[in-house]
């Protein structure tokens, strides 16, 4: 039997077909438990159409078998479609938690089973169903309702007939009560343990906000101090005679004072323009050498990265001066290169 049908185009789609199911949970008698799985399902099922088709619906019917109710939830896409072996693969639930709690491994999880069918190019449909078994006192219920009509469609009732109809109602009265109560003492028990989880949650919570606001509050003072060092080492090379680069591991340039645009002619460019160029080729500008002896130079600097280096280069600012080049590696505690310090200097004239 069909129970409604709806399209899924958009996010709130989604969240109007899981809270559907909620609703037919409750009214069909699915314990909290299982509302939430299969809410849970219906909500990965929505965003996989959403996700991987492009748009679809889902439709929602009932079966009944027996003293066995089934929910049947079926989704269908307009997307690409996948192949058999995709299939098997999607239905291996994964090894960790977090890809078992999500996609088509969760809905395996959470529904009692699923059914995959698709081709490529054609879309794909999902099936999945929940089972419901009827109680004994559900059952006897309906066996005592069918009783009850054909001892009312007699036209006159013996004495023992009546007794025997006020009995039956007496029956169904009180089974339909102790049915209800073991109902209510399950929701009972079942809101006692979510109430647990969610108090467990909320202390747990509690304390990592703690933690981030203290680990927060010790960023902001590390932040400032990092920011009142870098003011200082700034001033510091601005307060350098010479031209003065930083460059990281990469050999790209992190920091230059203002001393080193001047002796190269470069007063209004910025770090992050000397950055788009490769270093390198930028100091053979002022190398009056061949390509091969710039080479050779430049692989022993890289062959030998925690020795000092020095060479002369010709600048062409106005007129042509000899500067001396010196690159001094940066090292940590255990003697691993970071970067390296490059120092241009005017060679001091005799007199």
């Amino acid at each position: 039997m069909e129970l409604f049908s709806l399209l899924i185009k958009k996010d709130k789609d989604i969240l109007a077909a899981r809270d559907r199911a909620r609703v037919i949970c409750e009214e069909l008698g699915f314990s909290v438990t299982q509302q939430l799985q299969v809410t849970t399902a219906v909500f990965e099922l929505g965003k996989n159409i959403l996700e991987h088709g492009g748009g679809g619906e889902i439709d929602f019917s009932l079966q009944s078998d027996g003293d066995t109710l089934s929910l049947e939830v079926l989704g269908k896409d307009v997307g690409p479609g996948i192949s058999e072996e995709e299939i098997e693969d999607l239905l291996k639930t994964g090894s960790s938690k977090s890809t078992a709690n999500r996609g088509i491994p969760a809905m395996k999880r959470l529904m009692d089973s699923i059914e995959i069918e698709s081709e490529p190019g054609a879309g794909t449909t999902i099936r999945l169903i929940k089972q419901k078994t009827k109680s004994a006192k559900t059952l006897a219920k309906n066996i005592v309702s069918f009783l009850q009509d054909k001892f009312t469609a007699r036209n006159k009732l013996t004495l023992s007939e009546e007794l025997r109809k006020q009995n039956i109602n007496l029956v169904q009265t009180l089974s339909l009560y102790e049915e209800k109560n073991d109902e209510l003492q399950k929701k009972n028990k079942e809101l006692l343990d979510l109430k647990q989880q969610l108090e467990d949650s909320n202390a747990e919570l509690h304390n990592r906000t703690a933690e981030l606001q203290e680990a927060l509050l010790s960023l902001g003072d590390r932040t400032s101090e990092l920011e009142a060092q870098n003011r200082r080492f700034t001033a510091v090379m601005e307060q350098i005679p010479g031209g003065v680069v930083i460059t990281d591991r990469s050999g790209v340039v992190t920091k230059a004072n203002r001393r080193f645009y001047s002796q190269f002619g470069m007063e209004g460019e910025t770090v992050e323009e000397i950055q788009k160029m490769d270093w390198y080729s930028f100091l053979a500008r002022f190398k009056n050498v061949s390509e091969d002896e710039w080479n050779k130079l430049t692989i022993s600097w890289d062959n030998q990265p925690t020795q000092v280096h020095t060479t002369s280069l010709q600048t062409q600012n106005n007129q042509s001066q000899t500067i001396q080049c010196r690159t001094v590696p940066i090292l940590d505690a255990e003697q691993k290169v970071l970067g390296r310090i490059w120092i241009f200097e005017n060679p001091v004239s005799e007199n």
